[in-house]
């Protein structure tokens, strides 16, 4: 397990610079088996030294490359695959270790589609207002994949929230809720802005 201050959704991308020792010998376990881990947003604490306290619902990371230095530390890009729950935390030793079941995507249903179009439309609007005030120094891509679970994920990942926040998406119950939590975070920026661009003409 590798415990940190972010999160990683499912299709999300996470590099990492792989420098303490205990996860240097996480990399080599995960590179001699199926190149996974798991990833768990940091509640309490930091990621370097021990000692944090951590989440339960994470994510799987699939290593995709990685490279090594002399001194030890690594460069590695992992991708997330599914969601997991933590069934036990195990003791630390050599690294973070627990117990995990992993959540399958839910099944789709049939007001599904219909919610994801809205929430993506509510981050269209939110782009569209933040250009119109000048607070865009980038314009976030808006396009989306044709699966409905990976939009879901790329919707959660472009959102700008803090990462608590960004558990709360994570550790939804159902991609309904997932989506109706987006919504409202995108709805919340929107409103911060709105009262910015105010203050801004006053």
């Amino acid at each position: 397990m590798f415990p940190l201050g972010s999160v990683l959704f499912p299709h999300g991308v996470l590099p990492l610079h792989v420098f303490e020792q205990r996860y240097q010998q996480l990399l080599n376990q995960a590179l001699e088996t199926d190149r996974k881990f798991g990833v768990v947003l940091i509640s309490r604490g930091s990621e370097v030294g021990g000692g944090e306290i951590r989440n339960n619902i994470g994510t799987v990371a699939v290593i995709e490359d990685h490279q090594r230095f002399d001194d030890g530390r690594a460069a590695v890009v992992s991708t997330g695959a599914q969601r997991l729950e933590v069934v036990d935390w195990l003791p630390d030793d050599p690294f973070p270790r627990a117990m995990v079941r992993e959540l399958a995507p839910e099944p789709a249903v049939n007001d599904d589609a219909v919610l994801l179009a809205r929430v993506q439309q509510t981050f269209h609007d939110l782009i569209s207002l933040g250009q119109r005030l000048g607070r865009l120094e980038q314009t976030p891509d808006a396009t989306w994949a044709d699966d409905l679970e990976q939009a879901t994920w790329q919707l959660a990942g472009r959102a700008p929230c803090t990462a608590l926040d960004q558990y709360s998406v994570l550790a939804a119950p159902t991609r309904a809720s997932r989506l109706q939590k987006i919504d409202q975070l995108l709805k919340d920026v929107a409103a911060d802005l709105e009262m910015m661009g105010r203050l801004d003409d006053n």
